[in-house]
């Protein structure tokens, strides 16, 4: 007789959820959740960050006004957004770092006790905060921890002068059943502080039912944009880290040699406001289009309308927007940090340029333009990437960490 194994129960945690404002958020955790629930019981808890002014009354009234709701189904996956305090009004950061753990600790609690969440594994993403909540969680609850590390949680947290980010960052990993890292490059820098045995190697994959090639010319005409120039698209969050003030520096370059070229920004983020002035600055700006965050299906459209997607990081764990343009067959220019050169592994799939380099960047986007590219290659390639391959992978550990296998 054939033994049927029993749905497993997943309480995951994430440090934020896509909002109007943001619709992108977490998308790449959220891509493999969502496969996810397909074989297993997932259950999502995502807590609140709210800051309170202690003489400011009127604008906490308006930050309670814009608390997302605190019980909703995202993909018919439920979900809680317990609420807990910052404790940025006290003096010393280090006491208001506790009193933050703690804050959030007592939120999901109540939220398991009273919702009488029942789960076997504890899945976060991201290793600190969520991580080490959850290691906290599973040491009250008697249940495993699976932690996925997606890239900042690690080479910022680790190697930052903040030594209770880093401490609770080494905790976590500590305490975790087994650790996932997004890529290689993050696998070493966890194996160097003594976790190597019980880290593996999984990417948040793509969606093979969203990414693939469609008409660039048609795709063009649904979004109205014009038909007849080359498109350079940049998508990710417009902070410091994602280079793109890199990225504007060498677009001035490309423009010199090209002036047939846009490049369109999407994506939201602190910098924002200081890139738009630098394009100004730059006299660029009406060639450089900064559409803000998009939703999820349009994201599909915009990669297949472009001719190069560049991803000019400082740092990366892994890149899943160039697993999204490889699957729609377009060409990427990035730079050679973290993870990405595991996988634009060869010249067919794209350029890898030094970083905070913008004449090599631009080299690279005027080689990217000028060369011709091998689609159906780059889908092939991209394929074992795809969210069906991977989530299988993450089924495993989790047998694994149930003694299951």
């Amino acid at each position: 007789m054939t033994c049927i194994k029993e749905r497993i129960r997943i309480l995951v945690l994430l440090d934020d959820m896509p909002s109007k404002e943001r619709p992108q958020l977490w998308s790449h955790a959220l891509n493999q959740i969502y496969e996810l629930s397909e074989k297993c019981d997932i259950k999502i808890v995502s807590p609140v960050r709210l800051s309170i002014s202690l003489r400011r009354h009127e604008e906490n009234k308006e930050r309670a006004k814009s608390l997302p709701p605190y019980e909703y189904k995202i993909r018919a996956i439920p979900c809680w957004r317990p609420i807990y305090i910052d404790f940025s009004f006290l003096p010393c950061k280090y006491r208001k770092y506790y009193f933050q753990i703690v804050s959030m600790i007592a939120s999901l609690l109540l939220v398991i006790f009273r919702k009488r969440i029942k789960f076997d594994i504890i899945h976060a993403h991201f290793v600190y905060r969520p991580g080490y909540v959850a290691a906290v969680l599973g040491r009250i609850f008697g249940k495993p921890v699976v932690i996925t590390a997606h890239g900042t949680d690690i080479h910022h947290n680790l190697y930052k002068e903040n030594i209770v980010y880093k401490k609770r960052t080494i905790d976590a990993l500590r305490r975790s059943k087994k650790i996932i890292a997004v890529s290689e490059f993050l696998k070493r820098k966890i194996a160097n502080e003594g976790f190597g045995k019980k880290t593996c190697v999984i990417p948040c994959g793509f969606s093979e039912s969203e990414f693939y090639p469609m008409d660039k010319k048609k795709c063009r005409t649904k979004l109205s944009l014009e038909t007849s120039k080359k498109n350079l698209l940049f998508i990710g969050n417009l902070i410091t880290v994602k280079g793109v003030d890199i990225l504007i520096e060498a677009f001035k370059i490309v423009l010199d040699k090209d002036t047939n070229v846009v490049l369109i920004i999407i994506g939201e983020g602190t910098e924002k406001i200081t890139l738009e002035q630098q394009a100004r600055d730059c006299k660029i700006d009406k060639m450089v289009h900064f559409l803000g965050s998009k939703n999820n299906n349009e994201i599909p459209l915009y990669i297949n309308s472009s001719d190069v997607i560049v991803l000019p990081s400082r740092d990366e764990g892994r890149g899943l927007v160039i697993f999204e343009a490889l699957a729609c067959g377009k060409p990427v220019v990035a730079s050679r940090v973290g993870g990405i050169p595991e996988t634009v592994v060869n010249d067919k799939l794209g350029i890898l340029v030094e970083k905070e380099n913008p004449i090599d960047l631009a080299d690279g986007i005027l080689k990217a333009l000028a060369s011709s590219w091998d689609s159906l290659y780059q889908c092939n390639y991209i394929n074992q990437y795809c969210n069906t391959k991977l989530v299988a992978k993450v089924l495993k550990v989790y047998d694994k960490v149930l003694n299951r296998a």
